[in-house]
């Protein structure tokens, strides 16, 4: 591995440093919201290590204080895992390990680190965790999972927080800043409620506390129909126009 190096980005560095996720111009409204999300989540604690191989970013790791952790949990005393991701070419070479390793060392004095992943797109998938460790701690519907390490098999584990909001009828999203390709997802969302003719309420997640409370297990992004989860993955006009159209007698 002598042309793989793992930069851990200061806050010197936004701006700097090309990140991993949304540099491309498409998407250059939510890469710049971004570097503003991250300028506060270093100052929680927040850890962001890019992996390049050959001078060129092939994935990442994102963590930060289970306290601050923008997920739908109560992981206090944990470091919690946001984003994990080794691109597609690079994987099978221990690249994904390596970065979770940096993650562990940086626990020690922790209970141990957490991470909500999914089968499903989007999220962190289970088996390289699994591998290293990691045990199911708990599950939330639809797809969600909570793996956790914990250095002290006595130590209570983390677990999703179910929380009962009141969710506004009609459309709803709850949305932020943490992921560069969420920039569109509120604009879609009226588009599509003017379209069929639906009530639209667009709450924004502005801090982890938020994000702990939301009613989507991700936290940081879901989108309910009549309280309904539709889906936390962000979509666009066509996909939501499909998931809501057996939902509602739209016209």
């Amino acid at each position: 591995m002598s042309n793989v190096s793992l930069i851990t980005l200061a806050e010197s560095d936004l701006g700097k440093v090309q990140m991993f996720c949304g540099h491309s111009p498409t998407y250059r409204k939510g890469y710049e919201a971004k570097i503003e999300w991250m300028r506060e989540r270093l100052r929680e604690g927040m850890r962001y290590t890019l992996l390049q191989v050959g001078g060129h970013n092939a994935g990442m790791i994102e963590y930060v204080p289970g306290e601050y952790a923008w997920r739908g949990v109560d992981a206090a005393g944990y470091l919690f895992i946001h984003c994990f991701w080794v691109i597609g070419r690079n994987r099978g070479h221990g690249y994904g390990r390596k970065l979770l390793e940096t993650c562990l060392e940086d626990a020690i004095g922790k209970k141990g680190v957490a991470v909500v992943v999914s089968k499903a797109h989007w999220l962190p998938t289970p088996k390289l965790f699994l591998k290293n460790g990691f045990e199911l701690a708990d599950h939330a519907d639809p797809v969600f999972d909570m793996l956790v390490k914990r250095f002290d098999p006595a130590t209570p584990p983390p677990r999703f927080k179910r929380n009962a909001s009141q969710i506004p009828p009609g459309l709803t999203l709850y949305h932020s800043d943490q992921c560069p390709y969420t920039q569109n997802v509120p604009d879609i969302v009226r588009k599509v409620g003017e379209q069929l003719k639906l009530p639209v309420n667009i709450i924004r997640v502005d801090d982890a506390v938020a994000a702990q409370e939301s009613p989507c297990p991700y936290g940081m992004l879901g989108y309910f129909y009549d309280g309904k989860l539709l889906t936390y993955h962000p979509s666009g006009t066509e996909k939501l126009l499909e998931l809501l159209h057996p939902l509602c007698e739209c016209s």
